[in-house]
This record gives structure tokens, C-alpha cells and sequence, in this order.
């Protein structure tokens, strides 16, 4: 049986680059969300995300097709039911980058899964990070940043808190949670 590992915390926390770290181990795979959100320039659908329409998530929605689902700055986010369902039947460990409010659901669903919130170092580096993405606009990183905000007061409802401070000690300390070391 596989484990579902929820990764989650703010915009900016660090999430995408340690599941690709933590991705490398070959026990390790992570779940591709439907977005109804752009691309960013380097994204590729069916990599990142999938990418699909505002009127084709709600209809999967209606149909019961995604194990949690949330709208988050405008676009909804959502993982599908039956991609986490094939994960559990299989030997590995399913990540789920998924924000607080997906997170909460997948959490009610499956009490065994494995909850990890990253947060950031400070406020200050937080929003130095989304700068530094130099793919959100000023008004998109002070929405982010009021965000963080209301999401970091759910960091207790995980089962671990990570400060994201040093990229490699969070990596480790996350490989150790996993039982990968």
C-alpha cells in the first residue's frame, strides 16, 4: 500500500522545488493538479499541472472526480480521485503539493496520510522569494502575501512543520519524516 504525503504552505514556501528534490528517489512520486489557472512561461501541461477550463473543473466537480478541490487567487485547484486512488494501490510515496483548503479535505478523507506544512523563515523572506519568482505581478504577490497570512494559522492542523530556511536540511528532514533515510 503507498502512503498519500500532503506538502503544503504558502506561495513562496518552497513546495515545488523540494518535491522535485524529494521526487528524485524513485519510491517518490508526485501528483499532477488541475488548474483552471495560465501557465506560467515555463510550464507544460501534463508536467506542472492540467491545465483545463473553468466550465471542465466544475463539471468534474459535479461528478465527484477530484479528491479535494479549492479555489485559490482567482483559478480553482484540484487533484483527481482516480490518480490518488492508483497511487494507494501502488508501493510509493504520492505527493500532494496542494494548498491549505485541498489540504484540509485530503486530510479529513484519509487520516493516514502523512500532513508536512513548510513555512517560511519570516514574512520578509517570504516576499523577497515571490519577487525573486519574477513571474507575479506586484498586486498578485501582496494578494499571496495576505494569503499566507490566513493559511499560516492552519500550520498546526499538520501533522509536521517544516521552516524552509536551508534548502538541504529541509529536504533531509523531510526524506526522514518519509522514512527515506
Amino acid at each position: 500500500m503507498g502512503k498519500l504525503v500532503i506538502i503544503s504552505g504558502p506561495s513562496g514556501s518552497g513546495k515545488t522545488t523540494i518535491c522535485k528534490l524529494l521526487e528524485k528517489d524513485p519510491l517518490v512520486k508526485k501528483s499532477i493538479s488541475m488548474t483552471t489557472r495560465l501557465p506560467r512561461h515555463s510550464e507544460k501541461n501534463g508536467k506542472a499541472y492540467h491545465f483545463i477550463s473553468t466550465n471542465e473543473f466544475e463539471e468534474m466537480i459535479q461528478k465527484g472526480e477530484l479528491a479535494e478541490h479549492a479555489e485559490y487567487c482567482g483559478s480553482y485547484y484540484g487533484t483527481p480521485m482516480n490518480a490518488l486512488r492508483e497511487a494507494l494501490e501502488k508501493e510509493i510515496i504520492y505527493l500532494l503539493e496542494i494548498e491549505v483548503q485541498g489540504a484540509l479535505q485530503i486530510m479529513e478523507k484519509f487520516p493516514e496520510a502523512i500532513s508536512i506544512f513548510l513555512l517560511p523563515p519570516d514574512k520578509k523572506t517570504l516576499g523577497q522569494r515571490l519577487i525573486q519568482r519574477n513571474t507575479n505581478k506586484k498586486q498578485d504577490v501582496e494578494l499571496r502575501l495576505k494569503v499566507a497570512d490566513k493559511e499560516l494559522e492552519y500550520s498546526d492542523q499538520y501533522k509536521y512543520s517544516v521552516v524552509n530556511d536551508d534548502l538541504e536540511v529541509t529536504v533531509n528532514t523531510i526524506r526522514k519524516i518519509l522514512g527515506l533515510t
